[in-house]
């Protein structure tokens, strides 16, 4: 659950950053520790040396009748950079890694999308196993949402890490967009819902007729795989 998804670590208030691209996967795990270390050997080998996504792991505390436990994101750099790592799933690394997941993990859906907006400066996310709050939506005029989620996180610098992203493949589903915003542990995010921010009746009028979110959930980072 795209604070995600490149998720690369850079000072900002707010701003747009170009084509980072990333697909996401819902799974229903049965072994975790099996998963990080597939992962982890994954990342370790040949294929995975050289190839520039980042990988990270998250574990689902409430998704409704989601029955996924967990969802892994795969960030980016650019398009470009996403097709030479497609090509690498040919490779025998990547064939050991998809065994070793289909033995302890069912994939339950696959998507993919482009990051838009980041906001929030990273420095205030501390915790090496953050959490995140996903709100999926349909978006009616991106063009008008954007403008308006970038002027509400522009008067929040000092509150988490927040991401704006479209969907370009998500299957039947209907949201357009994802919105993830980050806190260091559950607790923040009840502390700091976005109703409870600076700017937010301002939002909220602008978009209420823009968006529909059509469904919510919480995950924490388990671990963060950064080339």
């Amino acid at each position: 659950m795209k604070r995600i998804l490149t998720l690369a670590i850079v000072l900002f208030t707010h701003h747009s950053i170009g084509q980072t691209t990333f697909q996401t996967y819902d799974l229903v795990v049965s072994d975790p520790a099996a998963v990080v270390a597939a992962i982890d050997k994954y990342q370790a080998s040949p294929t995975g040396q050289s190839n520039s996504a980042s990988v990270i792991l998250y574990a689902y505390v409430a998704a409704g009748d989601n029955l996924a436990t967990h969802a892994i994101n795969v960030v980016h750099p650019s398009p470009t950079d996403m097709d030479a790592n497609l090509a690498l799933n040919e490779s025998r690394d990547q064939a050991v890694f998809l065994a070793e997941i289909r033995e302890v993990a069912t994939v339950t859906s696959r998507a993919m999308g482009e990051t838009l907006l980041i906001g929030g400066n990273p420095e205030n996310i501390t915790s090496a196993n953050p959490a995140v709050m996903r709100y999926l939506m349909s978006v009616s005029d991106p063009a008008a949402y954007a403008q308006a989620f970038s002027s509400f996180l522009g008067q929040n610098p000092d509150i988490g890490v927040s991401y704006l992203s479209s969907m370009m493949a998500d299957g039947t589903n209907p949201e357009t967009h994802v919105v993830l915003n980050y806190a260091n542990s559950v607790g923040e995010l009840f502390i700091n819902q976005p109703q409870t921010l600076e700017g937010w009746a301002e939002y909220s009028a602008a978009v209420k007729d823009l968006r529909t979110i059509e469904s919510t959930a919480v995950a924490t980072e388990v671990k963060r795989w950064v080339p």
